[in-house]
């Protein structure tokens, strides 16, 4: 009874809608040192509580997606921080995924991280007990990859680390040659029609990790399309939609990346140590592995439940963890 409890919370929260004072802004560094702008939502009270990150899409941050989470996990007693990584970085979210190779996922996880750092100079907020949670392809992607150690390289020992990660219809194409993800828990949510990122790369996915001692747990809904926790309509045919569900970009022992359904190699998913040349195998490679055409549909009842095992998980894993 003790677990059904966060999710009958976060279900009555999301239910009532948003409301309550105006977020905080908040200033941190981001990828690549770019100064970014976000938006900190702060539990009443004045005691020290765990902190949240909520990472968008690269549909870009959408308050009518994201506010009942931010109420939700507000209202479990967490501080949330909405970070927008297109604003400050003038990005266009209309421009298709694959010719942003400028700004990739790993920077998503790299401005979640910088956020983290900023946040432990607030006295009301426990970064000691600190949560990420990623949509789409993006953030979703991001999340993920901010679990592994290998994307905390380089970081001081003694910095703050995400406790868990939750991703809402992620981008589970990536598979890092280092898995070790620190047992964090990993929630997966995704759609059993999603025909953009797609549920067979996220089971892939989940059993690459789970092999290498991660604790990963991926949820499917039923009869859901990508966008489930859009608001609510009819199917949206897209027949430009990139479907990038037969994608799989794999790193192999010497460090190199090599896209799996088309066999393109010497590929560069990230800026760090790309080349035009690495850059350019990756357009091409996502050229090949991809296909065109995807459906989309918000769901009201979909989108709530989200919301409550987003909440859920991260009261469990977070918000009661007790500090160390």
């Amino acid at each position: 009874m003790r677990r059904a409890l966060p999710l009958v919370l976060a279900l009555l929260l999301a239910a009532c809608g948003g409301g309550g004072p105006r977020p905080d802004p908040f200033t941190y560094t981001g990828a690549g040192g770019q100064p970014m702008v976000a938006e900190l939502h702060m539990p009443p009270g004045t005691e020290r509580v765990p902190v949240v990150i909520l990472s968008h899409s690269v549909q870009g941050k959408r308050d009518a997606q994201l506010q009942a989470y931010v109420d939700a996990l507000k209202g479990a007693g967490a501080a949330v921080i909405v970070l927008d990584h297109y604003g400050p970085r003038s990005i266009d979210p209309s421009q298709p995924p694959g010719s942003r190779a400028w700004f990739t996922t790993l920077d998503f996880a790299l401005d979640a991280y910088g956020a983290l750092d900023k946040a432990a100079e607030n006295s009301r907020i426990d970064t000691r007990r600190a949560g990420l949670v990623g949509f789409g392809e993006g953030g979703g992607g991001g999340a993920i990859l901010a679990a592994h150690v290998w994307a905390q390289t380089g970081r001081p020992a003694n910095a703050a680390r995400f406790l868990a990660v939750a991703a809402v219809q992620p981008d589970c194409a990536y598979r890092v040659g280092n898995r070790d993800t620190g047992r964090r828990p990993i929630r997966i949510i995704v759609g059993d029609r999603d025909n953009v990122t797609g549920k067979p790369s996220c089971d892939d996915l989940g059993s690459y990790l789970r092999a290498a001692g991660g604790n990963v747990t991926v949820s499917t809904y039923q009869n859901a399309r990508h966008g489930f926790d859009d608001p609510p309509g009819a199917v949206r045919a897209n027949p430009q939609g990139e479907n990038i569900t037969r994608c799989v970009w794999q790193q192999g022992p010497d460090g190199l990346w090599r896209e799996r359904t088309s066999g393109i190699s010497g590929v560069s998913l990230f800026r760090i140590g790309a080349n035009e040349q690495t850059l350019a195998n990756y357009v091409r490679s996502r050229e090949a592995c991809r296909t065109l055409g995807t459906e989309t549909q918000g769901d009201a009842a979909l989108h709530t439940r989200a919301v409550g095992e987003v909440t859920g998980h991260m009261q469990q894993n977070v918000i009661s963890v007790r500090p160390r």
